[in-house]
């Protein structure tokens, strides 16, 4: 098997982008068509209205809305609430009852852009519907396992990276002595795109933060196996995969 570096892999993930961006003009307003999807394999779009030299960015309700025509009402309870306003406050992203939206201007607009994209992945992805009913909130069950095994942690970090573009992930375990800084980020769906995505945040981080620093990648694989491929891209990067099915294992190193 040919090892690629990170150069390569990080030079595919923006090609990627680069061709699979489509732009329609619909009455004034456009039409961004992204290669990356939702839960239901489509892919993810978002509409940009101008008012003047100001540009709203909006996913126009799609994603709250087909999660709670599959079963999950994510406004349903305070605490489901909070878990997308904590979401959505990691982005700068507002919320009008079902829409998802930022504000920018022609400057701003591509770091606004990938606010949105990656917020709209988040919500999407930390939700989960499973035979009809919700049956976990991803997102919610990691912060538990913390609590639970007294890991000190804080959520909600972020760092610029290279590209100017600010990438955010989950929790930051602290270092202590000789133990490093451990960041997490949780993947309810592992794919191909969202893990390309955590790498390309990384990478593009990694001069922000001091060399040892590990990251853990959480993936949920209660309701699917994780991809060896996404296994086999996090290895080149030395990113740590904890499925949540072997959590137990990663107790002990995350406490230290």
């Amino acid at each position: 098997m040919k090892m690629v570096n990170q150069d390569q892999l990080k030079a595919s993930y923006i090609n990627w982008l680069n061709e699979k961006i489509t732009i329609k003009d619909i009455n004034g307003v456009f039409q961004i068509t992204t290669p990356l999807l939702d839960r239901n394999n489509d892919r993810m779009q978002i509409y940009v209205a101008q008012n003047g030299d100001s540009l709203t960015l909006s996913d126009d309700g799609h994603i709250i809305d087909e999660l709670q025509m599959s079963g999950c009402d994510v406004l349903s309870t305070n605490r489901r609430k909070e878990i997308l306003d904590t979401i959505l406050n990691k982005y700068s992203v507002k919320r009008d009852g079902e829409e998802l939206f930022v504000k920018a201007n022609l400057n701003d607009f591509p770091q606004k852009k990938h606010f949105l994209l990656q917020a709209m992945l988040s919500v999407n992805d930390m939700f989960m519907t499973a035979r009809d009913n919700v049956t976990s909130i991803f997102l919610e069950e990691v912060e538990s396992f913390l609590y639970q095994h007294d890991i000190r942690f804080t959520d909600n970090i972020s760092f610029v990276g290279k590209s100017g573009f600010t990438h955010n992930f989950d929790f930051v375990i602290p270092r202590y002595k000789n133990t490093p800084d451990r960041i997490i980020k949780a993947i309810n769906n592992p794919t191909r795109e969202k893990a390309e995505s955590l790498l390309f945040s990384w990478d593009d981080t990694k001069e922000n933060r001091k060399s040892e620093t590990i990251l853990y990648a959480f993936l949920n694989d209660a309701e699917k196996k994780i991809g060896k491929n996404i296994l086999s891209a996090f290895a080149q990067y030395d990113v740590k995969p904890v499925p949540w099915t072997l959590k137990a294992n990663f107790i002990k190193e995350l406490s230290a």
